[in-house]
């Protein structure tokens, strides 16, 4: 302990101000980077609108999927399908095994006409009443980690869904 400049009687210890000093700045540092990953999306639904969701087309662009990238374990996350040029008012849609091993399907908007589980996957069969036509899937992951869905759509092209589960 040394006195500040020998005229006030105050106890300074230099070397404790300096640890303290580098323990906040470092926390501030820890406070950033967890607001921005708030903002980005990572800390579950949320974050600066839009910037978690990723689109995926098929190679003729008759389907696009719009997903979130970035979801929380038994967070419901929304999947939304577009279908345009239908050919048949009868389109299905097929998701490879991962989809109902890893996910529970919460709603289904609108409600399928048919369901067919094999064991490559799960196929879903909807009335369209227009050459396009939007669905939305409700769902909650089930594992932590990483996920990757294949979604084929009534034309036969696929769609490779990667999203990243955090706890």
């Amino acid at each position: 302990m040394k006195k500040h400049n020998g005229e006030l009687e105050i106890d300074e210890d230099l070397e404790m101000d300096h640890r303290t000093w580098t323990v906040q700045r470092i926390s501030w540092v820890v406070l950033l980077l967890i607001v921005i990953a708030a903002l980005l999306g990572f800390t579950g639904r949320g974050g600066v609108k839009g910037i978690n969701k990723t689109t995926k087309k098929t190679a003729s662009q008759t389907m696009e999927v719009e997903y979130d990238r970035f979801l929380r374990d038994e967070v419901e996350g929304e999947m939304k399908i577009s279908l345009q040029n239908l050919k048949t008012t009868s389109p299905s849609l097929f998701f490879s095994k991962e989809f109902y091993d890893k996910v529970r399907v919460e709603e289904i908007v609108p409600e399928p006409e048919h369901v067919e589980i094999s064991q490559d996957g799960i196929t879903y069969t909807f009335r369209a009443t227009k050459p396009e036509f939007i669905i939305l899937f409700y769902t909650k992951p089930l594992h932590i980690g990483s996920l990757q869905v294949v979604a084929k759509g009534p034309d036969n092209e696929t769609v490779t869904i990667s999203q990243f589960v955090y706890p």
